[in-house]
């Protein structure tokens, strides 16, 4: 196993602000929770740079979304795409998370 190297670094004090909640949240030290994000980051980097643009996950997810969405607007149930818009809602509130609140945000795609 490879020996850690220590890191030090300044930041801001919002950036410092978060990265202790995170920390909280996760009932691990702030030392803990700044290697994990920057493992994170790094893994995240380093994968997509290895990767071909079709198998990257976030091109994937915007052909889906362009596409379902295409297949909705065009479906014979005129509703059907507004129903599928509430579903996600619900969704993103059951799971703590918000909506779009740009302008247009209802029609991601």
């Amino acid at each position: 196993m490879d020996r850690q190297i220590s890191l030090q670094t300044y930041v801001p004090r919002a950036i410092s602000a978060w990265v202790r909640q995170r920390a909280r949240e996760r009932r691990v030290s702030v030392s803990v929770a700044v290697r994990d994000m920057l493992v994170d980051a790094w893994n995240a980097e380093n994968t997509a740079a290895d990767r071909a643009a079709g198998l990257d996950p976030d091109r994937q997810n915007l052909f889906i979304t362009v596409a379902l969405d295409a297949l909705l607007a065009g479906h014979s149930d005129p509703q059907l795409r507004r129903k599928t818009h509430d579903a996600y809602h619900r969704k993103l509130t059951r799971l703590g998370l918000y909506a779009s609140s740009v302008p247009g945000g209802e029609n991601e795609a």
